[in-house]
């Protein structure tokens, strides 16, 4: 990445929890340091259960090799023990399509897949689902 580049995506670890933004066109590029950023993060995590947030509402369409990349970290983090996911869906239906074909693997049958309304109602579903502890 060029200095003076900013991250077209934000990954924070809370809990059990990878909360991710996304932000304009995943390039190629973009989409694997992403991938490498996202499992760094997880890593510590994959010997049991955890979720992710994963907000779309900024995202732009982007290429195909960029979605086959998604596709496989996909696949990864299934055998890695991601358990819940929580979607935040742009309004856009085209990129939903696009999104829900980056991830168009095969999943387990135990995942919890979540379509949320907002953040709060996704820090709620994670919350019940006991990966994300409540606050104070």
């Amino acid at each position: 990445m060029q200095r003076g580049q900013t991250k077209a995506y934000q990954l924070q670890l809370i809990d059990r929890v990878l909360w991710v933004q996304v932000f304009g066109v995943s390039s190629v590029l973009s989409t694997e340091e992403y991938i490498r950023d996202f499992r760094t993060l997880v890593l510590p995590l994959v010997a049991e259960p955890w979720a992710i947030a994963l907000d779309m509402r900024q995202w732009q369409a982007s290429p195909a090799q960029a979605l086959e990349l998604m596709k496989q970290n996909s696949v990864w983090a299934f055998t890695h023990n991601l358990h819940h996911v929580e979607l935040l869906l742009p309004a856009d239906e085209m990129l939903t399509w696009q999104y829900l074909k980056a991830t168009e693997v095969e999943k387990p049958v135990y995942l919890t897949r979540h379509i949320a309304e907002n953040e709060e109602s996704a820090r709620l579903s994670l919350q019940a689902a006991g990966y994300l502890k409540g606050t104070d």
